[in-house]
């Protein structure tokens, strides 16, 4: 199979690896230190590899559930970059770093209110990571 290019199609820098796309490509660690400070949260080593990085979120000092809320986030994080990078590659759109922001921030918020005990929370609070678990 001969593929046309192998390289990075978001920064154009290196070669196209899932650890790449998901957490060392310049945009990826954009999103991570976005949303490492949306929830609070020490910036996540974007150096290392996937496991490495749910391996350090679940050793985070935090309680059980603010611990699977931060895993939510770190699984829809993931593949909203998938997303966006598959967008980019076969011509739907160009994602910017607000959109991927946003769609994170919504579908987990969605995922917590129908998938979860806390249906009682707010988007404003959830957007804002105003939670008390």
């Amino acid at each position: 199979m001969s593929l046309a290019g192998t390289t990075c199609k978001t920064c154009g820098a290196v070669e196209e690896s899932a650890a790449h796309i998901l957490l060392q490509c310049n945009f990826a660690k954009r999103v991570w230190e976005k949303i490492t400070s949306w929830i609070r949260i020490p910036m996540v080593n974007t150096d290392g590899n996937l496991k490495e990085l749910l391996l350090d979120l679940n050793d985070l000092n935090r309680g059980r559930r603010m611990k699977k809320a931060i895993h939510a986030i770190a699984i829809q994080s993931m593949w909203t970059l998938f997303r966006a990078r598959n967008q980019e590659i076969f011509g739907e759109r160009q994602n910017t770093m607000q959109t991927v922001i946003a769609a994170i921030k919504e579908t987990t918020f969605q995922g917590m209110r129908t998938r979860s005990k806390y249906k009682s929370i707010t988007q404003q609070d959830w957007w804002d990571f105003n939670v008390n678990w």
